[in-house]
């Protein structure tokens, strides 16, 4: 069995790699700074990865549920890392799933993608996880076709565990190349009208500015949520009950997850407004000079305007000038919407692995043959 806690100290022999078994936020808040060192040196821009950000969402969503994070170190530092909360599947069985709802993503699997050996490191993760509680792993939003989750895949295959990798949809990313206007010319024509007319048309109105921010002060941040939300409250979200404002605790998770990237310098905002008026918002943060957009909204009184496409088009319009943004990540499913700015596209979806056991085994074949088809269009983060 693995030790309970993270023994990063005492002798450990040169080049060799050792199993960390953390069972607890308190472990991991113990050991935040390996754990950020490992995102910070990992080919995972998403911030909400980091320590902190992870345990927030634990405690929020999962506050009963068990946590495990398995790591591989070596003599000097972290190489790999993989938290997982405990979680159903279907009725019967229980299965280790990453930090991820559709709320918010916090979780992912980390690589050293320096290493020289990955791979060794990868065959370590795989065999630490059979001292794992459940007889599944369940990794929902996962960006099954990275090299680090091919390369968990690999080393299960080479240890002979059931693993399988099943994409639930394209996520949209834009990379910020060359100038605005070179850019421009490969958008579809009747979009770039578009823009230009809604912009030209909503500043025959009063004053039309773009609002952004990557130094938004912790004690800036709970205003401004506030004022987003409420716009975003009089969607069909607010109609329905689902939006942030209607959905008891919300409102204080993403106050309490804001803050956090603000201290961190990593919140990124972003307003369209009309005589001081917020049209449309965009809730975001900043990972390694990527921009992600988690959350959008705008004011279906001026649905006629493109208010939200039109924020779009100015913030790209800056990330092209400023030269701090190298990536903007639409996050979430492709839409047409997203689809007229041309970003390319990666896959997400989940990736499941059943440790030697004769019950992993079993739910895994049935999970490949018959749940899948069954659920093909489930959600990220929905019960099976």
């Amino acid at each position: 069995m693995f030790p309970r806690a993270s023994p990063l100290q005492g002798t450990v022999p040169v080049n060799s790699y050792r199993p960390i078994h953390l069972t607890s936020l308190a472990a991991l808040r113990t050991n935040a700074a390996a754990w950020d060192d490992l995102w910070q040196r990992s080919d995972v821009s998403l911030p909400l990865v980091r320590a902190e950000l992870l345990a927030q969402w634990v405690e929020h969503f999962a506050p009963r549920a068990n946590f495990h994070a398995l790591v591989v170190a070596d003599q000097s530092r972290w190489l790999a890392a993989l938290p997982l909360v405990s979680r159903r599947v279907g009725r019967l069985l229980s299965a280790g799933g990453m930090p991820c709802n559709p709320w918010s993503a916090c979780g992912d699997l980390l690589c050293n993608a320096a290493a020289a050996d990955s791979d060794a490191a990868m065959d370590l993760l795989v065999a630490a996880a059979t001292e794992l509680p459940w007889p599944l792993v369940w990794c929902d939003d996962a960006a099954s076709e990275t090299p680090r989750w091919q390369a968990l895949l690999r080393a299960c295959e080479r240890a002979g565990i059931s693993a399988h990798a099943h994409e639930h949809y394209r996520v949209g990313r834009l990379e910020i190349e060359g100038d605005w206007n070179a850019y421009q010319k490969q958008l579809p024509k009747n979009h770039r009208q578009a823009m230009n007319r809604a912009a030209r048309r909503l500043a025959e109105q009063g004053k039309l500015q773009l609002e952004t921010s990557s130094t938004l002060e912790p004690a800036s941040v709970e205003p401004w949520l506030r004022e987003a939300f409420e716009v975003e409250d009089l969607s069909w979200k607010g109609e329905s009950g689902t939006s942030v404002l209607h959905t008891p605790g919300m409102f204080e998770f993403f106050a309490a997850q804001a803050r956090q990237l603000a201290a961190c310098g990593q919140l990124e905002t972003a307003a369209l407004r009309l005589d001081g008026r917020m049209l449309a918002f965009m809730y975001g943060y900043r990972g390694k000079r990527v921009c992600f957009a988690h959350k959008i909204g705008y004011d279906p009184r001026f649905s006629t305007y493109s208010p939200g496409q039109l924020l779009f088009y100015h913030l790209l319009e800056r990330f092209h000038a400023d030269g701090e943004t190298r990536a903007h990540d639409f996050m979430g499913p492709m839409t047409q919407s997203i689809s007229r700015w041309r970003p390319a596209t990666y896959g997400v979806g989940r990736v499941a692995m059943a440790p030697r056991r004769l019950l992993g085994r079993a739910a895994m074949s049935v999970y490949k043959n018959v749940w899948r088809r069954l659920r093909r269009h489930s959600v990220t983060g929905a019960s099976v």
